[in-house]
């Protein structure tokens, strides 16, 4: 049952989303970009999608740049605390036969040129380019197997599970939740649900 509570009291969360398969090539925002942004929300908990193995054991190598080469630096360097809120999730193999690989290709090459092409994080995040993205990583689901499709749901719920049980550990604090794009719609969704916490855009975060 949803809780309602005084939005003074409640924990404030702010999803944003990378498209960081991507960001191995080229883009016309840089790093320093995404790092700009978050240090000047200056969140309480910085949630990432990585395991509370990986963040204890250090194995950073494995990450996407996004993480690995600005988020956890910039935590490192400021009073930042990051909360892993990955979990270890057995995807099932991604089938995608015939015509629906030529479709496939096409539709994540068009997610790379508006990640290439957006001006900042923040436009990625907003307007035309986060739902067009959003739509685009939808289109790719349906493409592939079923059990691939859950894989990706069940994700999403296991996010959102994680950052509920952050929120619940520091009642009060205001949670920034960086992910890839495809799961912001799916993680705010579900976060709406639940009263104790205040889904908020980053700058009133």
């Amino acid at each position: 049952m949803s809780i309602t509570i005084a939005n003074d009291q409640r924990t404030r969360v702010a999803v944003l989303g990378t498209v960081a398969e991507f960001h191995e090539g080229a883009i016309s925002f840089d790093m320093s970009n995404l790092l700009e942004l978050v240090a000047s929300i200056n969140p309480d908990l910085l949630c990432l999608d990585i395991t509370p193995q990986q963040w204890r054991e250090r194995e950073f190598d494995v990450l996407p740049p996004d993480y690995r080469d600005a988020l956890l630096p910039l935590a490192r360097q400021t009073d930042i605390v990051v909360a892993p809120i990955g979990g270890e999730i057995d995807w099932p193999a991604e089938v995608v036969a015939g015509w629906r690989i030529m479709v496939t290709c096409r539709l994540r090459s068009w997610i790379s040129a508006i990640q290439r092409r957006a001006p900042s994080p923040e436009a990625l995040n907003r307007g035309w380019r986060h739902e067009l993205v959003n739509t685009l990583y939808y289109a790719t689901r349906r493409l592939t197997n079923s059990d691939r499709r859950g894989g990706a749901r069940a994700h999403a719920d296991y996010l959102t599970e994680q950052v509920l049980a952050v929120s619940q550990r520091d009642p009060g604090a205001r949670l920034l939740v960086v992910v890839n794009v495809q799961y912001c719609h799916l993680i705010r969704e579900r976060l709406r649900k639940h009263g104790e916490v205040m889904v908020t855009g980053l700058s009133e975060l």
